[in-house]
């Protein structure tokens, strides 16, 4: 600490205000990455948004679970298929028109997402791996999939389809689990 009258006061009361703002702001960026609890998701969204419990959820008679997380099906999602930190979102208006092996890979796919983070491949190879040891994915099953994302173009988080299911087919047959 400078000893010069006043001064010294002066810059303690600054650094102190300045950890001050620094811890707020760290907070604040702190819950800005939590995202919602899956409570605060389905109020925003509102009518028709239901929160399945974990172990609850059944994918054409099959079940889907992620751990302990719960799923909320909201038909008003722009996708099939979204993972927030804790949760898992799905459009079941959607999910009605593709086949179960594919829903299965959707929701295997967002909890890849919880377990292996935002990286699409990782989340992708986490499906295959777990569809194939849970016994809900075969190779017959694998070709679903690839058929319903061959389509895709690549953008700045996806590989476009074709590339994708080249990585799910090495994935698939790979028994390391990744």
């Amino acid at each position: 600490m400078i000893a010069m009258p006043g001064t010294g006061k002066r810059f303690a009361l600054s650094l102190g205000r300045g950890i001050v703002v620094l811890l707020i702001c760290t907070g604040f960026v702190g819950l800005a990455t939590a995202g919602p609890t899956p409570e605060e998701y389905a109020a925003h969204v509102g009518a028709g948004a239901q929160i399945v419990t974990s172990g609850d959820l059944r994918l054409d008679g099959k079940k889907a679970q992620c751990g302990q997380r719960p799923t909320v099906l909201d038909g008003q999602l722009d996708d099939y298929g979204a993972a927030y930190p804790g949760f898992l979102i799905l459009n079941p208006k959607l999910l009605n028109k593709v086949s179960t092996p594919v829903k299965m890979w959707i929701f295997a796919h967002e909890c890849g997402h919880q377990f292996r983070g935002p990286d699409e491949e990782t989340a992708d190879c986490f499906a295959v791996q777990r569809g194939r040891r849970q016994g809900w994915l075969t190779t017959d099953g694998l070709e679903e999939v690839c058929k319903f994302i061959a389509p895709a173009k690549g953008d700045s988080m996806h590989f476009a389809g074709s590339h994708r299911c080249e990585l799910m087919r090495k994935c698939f047959e790979d028994k390391e689990i990744k």
